[in-house]
Order: structure tokens, then C-alpha cells, then sequence
């Protein structure tokens, strides 16, 4: 009984955080967002997220499915996650910043290549892990930046959420990460579903954020200080 409960609460919880993962995306239908580059590379991140793991909850539940396939689209996404989230970064920012995260992202593509080209599918490990700590560590810079900052735009109010999301969904990955090495280290034959619930409550929890920050961009009006002689950066340059 504890066991079927269990089960329904995880499918419960992974159907949620799946379809919270397409409104993103969804949202840049707003008039006021459609033109922000920012938030179109946060959306088409957060479509790729949302329509890999449907088709790994999909071909789960369907054992004569095409899982080569999923395993081959998963690949892919390891690959372009890290990219598009600093890409996303690099466009939130102006002047210095940008260019550095800018610089980044190329030498990460070039990593990325390289390691390819030596180590094939075996390098996807030290990608993904390189790339959690480089999300890991510029989602702590934004939070951080933001508290250091006494006057913010309409797009760091939202960037805020956007940082603190994907700070809580890669720390809750690499706690995955330690937490699944542990029992394998220790021999012991841990249940995969306490990984996969953990994973899907913090995607769940983070696209919830997400939508959240991209919601209080929508409704927010840009409003001219009479101390300010800016109100944020324009939506060209986002």
C-alpha cells in the first residue's frame, strides 16, 4: 500500500513539474516579453527540459518504446543545457559582464568539442559536471549582485527568480549526484525512486520559480524615478 502510494505521488509530482515546464516558454506570448532576449532563450531552455523528460516519463511507461532515441535527445540537451543558460545570462547583463560570460560560453563550446572528439559519449560526465558547478557558481554571482544593488530593473526583479530557481535545481542535482555515489559506494542498492522523486519536487519547485519571475516581468510597468534618469535596461539590449 506505502509502495503504491508512493508511486502515484511520484507520477502525481513528475506530470506537474513536466507541464510547469512548457509554461515558460508559453509565456513569451506577452506582449511585453516576446521582444526580451532573454527570456526567449530561457523559454527554449526550459521547452527542451520540459519535452525530455515527458518522453523519458512517456517511453518509462511503455517498455517497447524507442529508448535509443531518448538516450540519444538526452545526450543532446547535456550537451546544449549549459550553453543556453549562459547564454541567458550573458544577455541579462551589459558591458563588462556580458562579454566575460560571453568569452565563457565559447571556451565551454570549445571544451565541449574537444572532449568530444577524444573521449566521445564518455566525456558527457565531466560536461555535465564542469557545467553544474559553472550554473552553480553564476547563479550565486547573480543573488549576489542583486543584494549588493539598492536600485534594480524590471528585468534583475525577475532575473532574481531566475537565479534563485536554478541555483536550487542544480544544488538539489548535485545532491542527487553525491547521494547516488554514496550508496554505491557504501554497496548498498538504494531505491532509484527516491532519486527520480527528489529530482522531479525540485524541477517542479524551480520551473514553479521560474514562472513566477517571468509572471512578475509580465505584469510589472516600467515607472520612471523622479531620483532615477533610468528605469532599467530597454528590451532591445536584453
Amino acid at each position: 500500500m506505502k509502495a503504491g502510494f508512493y508511486s502515484v505521488f511520484l507520477t502525481i509530482i513528475s506530470n506537474g513539474a513536466v507541464v510547469l515546464c512548457f509554461i515558460p516558454f508559453l509565456l513569451l506570448g506577452w506582449k511585453n516579453m516576446r521582444t526580451v532576449r532573454t527570456w526567449w532563450v530561457l523559454g527554449i531552455y526550459w521547452l527542451l527540459t520540459g519535452l525530455i523528460n515527458l518522453l523519458s516519463i512517456w517511453f518509462s511507461s511503455h517498455p517497447n518504446g524507442s529508448h535509443g532515441m531518448v538516450g540519444e535527445l538526452s545526450f543532446g540537451y547535456s550537451l546544449v543545457e549549459t550553453p543556453l543558460l549562459l547564454l541567458a545570462f550573458a544577455l541579462a547583463k551589459q558591458g563588462r559582464g556580458r562579454r566575460v560570460l560571453l568569452v565563457l560560453l565559447l571556451l565551454f563550446l570549445t571544451a565541449e568539442s574537444i572532449l568530444l572528439r577524444l573521449r566521445g559519449n564518455n566525456s558527457l560526465i565531466l560536461i555535465m559536471g564542469s557545467g553544474l558547478a559553472i550554473i552553480i557558481l553564476y547563479s550565486l554571482t547573480g543573488l549576489l549582485d542583486y543584494l549588493k544593488k539598492m536600485e534594480h530593473t524590471r528585468l534583475e526583479n525577475s532575473m532574481v527568480f531566475i537565479y534563485a530557481s536554478l541555483l536550487f535545481s542544480y544544488g538539489s542535482t548535485l545532491i542527487i549526484y553525491i547521494f547516488a555515489h554514496y550508496h554505491h559506494a557504501g554497496g548498498a542498492n538504494g531505491n532509484d525512486m527516491d532519486s527520480f522523486l527528489l529530482y522531479y519536487v525540485s524541477l517542479l519547485l524551480s520551473a514553479a520559480i521560474t514562472c513566477a519571475g517571468l509572471w512578475s516581468y509580465g505584469i510589472r510597468r516600467s515607472r520612471t524615478r523622479p531620483w532615477s534618469s533610468a528605469s532599467g535596461y530597454s528590451s532591445s539590449s536584453s
